[in-house]
């Protein structure tokens, strides 16, 4: 088998924009819109809620069961 060298991609053609709008945008969210963190004790709830479901489904399971053993 002889070696081929596989031709070139076309490069791909970059279309620069128009900035618009401010051209400073800051990457941090304020500290005022964030919640504070979460406590490090979490303990549940008194009171879970618990609500009754009265759906009863059937699963049928239908074919054959095979055990396949691999000796090298």
């Amino acid at each position: 088998m002889e070696l081929v060298k596989l031709p070139v991609p076309v490069p791909s053609v970059v279309l620069l924009s128009v900035i618009e709008g401010f051209w400073l945008v800051l990457q941090q969210t304020p500290r005022a819109v964030t919640p504070d963190p979460p406590s490090e004790l979490m303990l549940p709830p008194l009171l879970a809620e618990v609500e009754v479901i009265e759906v009863n489904a059937v699963v049928v399971n239908t074919g054959r069961l095979a055990v396949v053993v691999a000796v090298c």
